[in-house]
């Protein structure tokens, strides 16, 4: 029975990744907004991030991420910077332009939209080793400026998932964020499973994601430490605001209980429920066990 577990979860990773087609649509709708962007005085340069950086998109749902930095000094609101940024991209070829309180939005028909970050260039503190340029000021969640270290997450990531499994287990927290349309950070839920990963490893995708939903649910989303921020122990907020990580605590709780409903179901011999559950939790095309 491990192997039809193995089996329904792989195919339904792959059912839920961004096609060959999807990824190339997006790469190309992306080098012309940055080029674009790179004709803007304001610009210095675009770097990319995110999900499809990262390898755990879901198809019709994730965005491809850009940073795009901006000359000068951050100022305090982002809403200044996301005017700048809208100003920029203004001008993208045969596309539909928008923006919203932390990021600009390009989209075109066929192709996943293109979020532009606003970034800027962020200073070593004093007596710290840590610098160079793809060290940045970003939003986070709550629209605070942050220090980030671009790239450091795609290279954890490449050192702890040899086997594909903890991306695997991102873009399952992903699908059900977007499908259940839950109000907790995307890079939030990709911090507590890359704190998992480092914890212990992977047993099985259906253990994985009830362990993660189950401490998820204990810690009451509380913030966790981004081991891929310049300091190590940066915190990363689950919601732009306490009152909306208690919204997002209903549907956070169902899921815990979704998922170790499957696990019992499982134990039981009863695949017929373990589906319904994990159903309940991914949608109605997650394969049948």
């Amino acid at each position: 029975m491990p192997d039809v577990i193995a089996e329904a979860f792989h195919a339904f990773a792959e059912h839920v990744r961004p096609t060959a087609g999807d990824v190339e649509r997006a790469q190309q709708l992306r080098d012309r907004v940055a080029n674009e962007l790179m004709e803007d005085a304001a610009v210095l340069r675009v770097v990319d991030t995110g999900s499809f950086a990262h390898g755990t998109a879901v198809r019709e749902s994730s965005h491809f991420d850009v940073f795009v930095v901006l000359r000068g000094a951050k100022p305090k609101s982002v809403a200044r910077s996301i005017d700048v940024l809208r100003a920029a991209a203004a001008g993208a070829p045969a596309a539909l332009v928008s923006a919203s309180a932390e990021s600009v939005l390009v989209e075109q028909l066929g192709a996943p939209g293109i979020r532009l970050i606003p970034a800027y260039e962020a200073a070593a503190e004093a007596g710290s080793s840590l610098g160079g340029s793809d060290l940045l000021w970003v939003p986070d969640v709550a629209r605070r400026w942050v220090r980030h270290r671009a790239g450091a997450r795609t290279v954890l990531l490449s050192r702890i998932d040899d086997d594909g499994s903890v991306r695997a287990l991102i873009r399952l927290m992903l699908v059900w964020k977007h499908r259940q349309d839950v109000g907790i950070s995307s890079y939030y839920l990709e911090t507590a499973a890359i704190r998992q990963a480092l914890q212990q490893s992977s047993f099985s995708l259906l253990w994985d994601q009830c362990w993660l939903w189950e401490r998820l649910a204990d810690d009451a989303l509380s913030p966790l430490p981004d081991l891929t921020s310049p300091s190590q122990t940066q915190s990363v907020r689950a919601a732009a605001s306490l009152a909306r990580a208690i919204e997002a605590q209903f549907p956070l709780e169902r899921a815990a209980s979704s998922g170790r409903g499957a696990v019992s179901a499982y134990m039981d011999g009863d695949l017929d429920a373990a589906t319904a559950y994990l159903r309940a939790l991914y949608g109605s095309d997650f394969p049948e066990l």
